[in-house]
């Protein structure tokens, strides 16, 4: 009757041949004391917690792993460096339900499922309980991914109802009115999405990582900010992404001060907005003191800090 957490017996391994390893050096820090019994022998100073390890990773998008205090500590310690104080929810990167998967979707797919996704979200903000995409003007494989996407969402239960009236191309969702599913698509599915990128490429890379989501932090005078994604590569190295779906330009002299509180490069804060073009991004990272991306230029930007 009590939950149990599995894990792969490659983690145990990797956990055996550190402490082996730590104490093959601990034994010949001694050893060293014995050949020269007046020499100080330095007492082993307690390791900084280590960034996760990327093989210890099975399944990214299907994990607990990173759902731990043990993995945010190294971000917490960094934010505590700079007098900062950092609370987590470490539920926010446990990647065993779908949003991760159906984040990376839309963010992939956005060019052909952006009006569809604000569609969903004028039905949540009217309080509506269905809503009809109307597929009829797309071309037939167009209309094809849509349908089979939303098909798979409902599946994974973002919609309780789901109808597809052939005849005329017309997809039915009845909206799913649990909370989390609401914040989704307001605005959180892009956060997941970044989240996912960067994850990605940690991985590819080979490169150790804390990483978090809507990080609430508060600096020392009570001045409090949240950071929607937040990664530190290889222990010193910090990301952090604001996402925007909607608005943004009101808020950029906030995050320029924002930036410069947390003594952080432009380069490694970033603005991610679905509604930028290329040459917006590149014309406003040129502007402030931070960094434009949209859904196309953040892989390769991210790509270029790890």
């Amino acid at each position: 009757g009590t939950t149990s957490t599995f894990f792969l017996a490659v983690f145990y391994v990797r956990q055996l041949v550190a402490r082996y390893l730590a104490a093959c050096r601990e034994l010949e820090v001694l050893k060293q004391g014995e050949v020269n019994p007046e020499q100080e022998v330095p007492l082993p100073s307690a390791a900084a917690p280590a960034p996760i390890e990327t093989a210890l990773l099975n399944d990214l998008q299907n994990t607990k792993v990173l759902a731990t205090a043990a993995q945010h500590k190294p971000l917490q310690d960094w934010f505590l460096s700079k007098q900062i104080t950092a609370n987590f929810d470490f539920s926010l990167v446990d990647t065993t339900g779908f949003f991760d998967e159906a984040a990376k979707g839309i963010g992939d797919q956005y060019h052909l499922l952006a009006a569809s996704i604000e569609q969903i979200r004028y039905a949540y903000r009217k309080d509506f309980a269905w809503v009809n995409l109307d597929l009829s003007k797309k071309n037939p494989e167009d209309a094809r991914v849509i349908n089979a996407f939303f098909r798979g969402l409902y599946s994974h239960t973002f919609f309780s109802r789901y109808e597809y009236q052939k005849n005329k191309k017309v997809v039915g969702l009845a909206i799913q009115p649990a909370t989390v599913i609401r914040s989704f698509f307001a605005g959180t599915w892009l956060e997941w999405y970044a989240f996912i990128i960067i994850l990605n490429s940690c991985v590819e890379r080979s490169r150790a990582f804390s990483c978090a989501r809507s990080v609430k932090i508060e600096f020392r005078d009570d001045e409090s900010r949240e950071l929607d994604v937040a990664f530190l590569i290889d222990g010193r190295d910090p990301i952090f992404i604001e996402c925007k779906s909607g608005e943004f330009r009101s808020d950029i002299a906030k995050h320029v001060k924002f930036r410069r509180r947390l003594g952080v490069d432009r380069t490694r804060y970033l603005i991610l907005s679905t509604e930028l073009t290329a040459e917006e991004a590149v014309g406003l990272t040129a502007m402030y003191d931070l960094t434009f991306v949209n859904l196309d230029s953040l892989k390769n930007h991210v790509k270029s800090l790890i």
